[in-house]
């Protein structure tokens, strides 16, 4: 099982490309080794709304991912999120799921061809 752990900015540029972000986020890096495998966070895109993410290979789509999902929730909440938006991808396996377990629902909005899901606290 690869390691989970709170993600710096470093662990977002690694990750990402060299991509940095200039606001406020939280995330969590997942490790096989000395390279990150998975990654998943949220980041603040006005006050009090964020957008999560998540990127984990396909064999580590496990049930312990959902409690660092809780704890990245967590995190953001404490920076002040009110409202958290994401899409998901209906063709993976237990996503839609996943989605309404931490609480989220589907909303008439649509972006990029994709329904728009919806948290508020």
């Amino acid at each position: 099982m690869a390691k989970i752990t709170p993600a710096t900015d470093i662990d977002f540029a690694r990750y990402y490309g060299g991509v940095q972000v200039a606001g406020r986020w939280v995330g969590r890096a997942m490790w096989r080794g000395r390279m990150i495998a998975g990654f998943g966070g949220l980041i603040e895109t006005e006050e009090g709304e964020w957008v999560a993410f998540l990127e984990v290979p396909q064999e580590e789509r496990k049930p312990h991912i959902y409690r660092h999902a809780l704890a990245a929730f967590a995190d953001a909440q404490r920076e002040g999120a009110r409202v958290i938006k994401a899409w998901c991808d209906v063709t993976i396996p237990g996503a839609e799921r996943l989605m309404k377990r931490l609480g989220f629902s589907p909303t008439q909005e649509i972006m990029d061809d994709k329904v728009v899901w919806k948290w508020e606290l």
